[in-house]
């Protein structure tokens, strides 16, 4: 069996470029906000300035142009992170398998281990009630009452 650093490893890994690509996207989000508010004020400030220079076309242009490159970059992000989110939920799938077999597996050999030293400590027991003087148990052994007392055999036990 491998250690469980092994089984974590994929899933830490998975997680972590989860968060870069989140906050690649989170960063693009924010350039789109920035770049949507310099194109509003390049629109405010040409409906205030009827005068329309080169300058200012050329500004509103650019500010547009760049709009657009950023809302295509958010875009790609948005897949990006869409496509390791699902590695993730892949990767987490296959963690939980994984352990929940080690888990039964545990459990099993656990189990395996209770039923050895019960049937060692039945042993040890049979020994016990074999020693005595004769091919009878030391101790008489009844059969409890109807009255419901323990014989001595259950006292000795108990």
């Amino acid at each position: 069996p491998q250690p469980i650093e092994w089984t974590l490893k994929p899933a830490r890994l998975a997680l972590k470029r989860r968060k870069e690509r989140q906050l690649t996207y989170n960063t693009y989000l924010q350039q789109i906000k920035n770049r949507q508010a310099t194109v509003d004020k390049l629109r405010h400030n040409a409906a205030i300035n009827p005068q329309h220079t080169p300058n200012a076309d050329a500004q509103m242009a650019n500010a547009q142009t760049s709009l657009d490159n950023a809302r295509q970059l958010a875009n790609k992000a948005l897949e990006e992170l869409d496509e390791v989110s699902q590695r993730v939920l892949r990767e987490m799938d296959r963690l939980k398998a994984e352990v929940d077999e080690s888990l039964r597996k545990i459990y099993v050999d656990h189990a395996k281990v209770q039923v050895g030293y019960s049937r060692q400590l039945d042993a040890e027991w049979n020994k016990l009630a074999g020693m005595g003087s004769g091919p009878g148990p030391a101790i008489p052994m009844r059969k409890s009452t109807s009255s419901g007392v323990a014989s001595d055999t259950e006292i000795l036990m108990i």
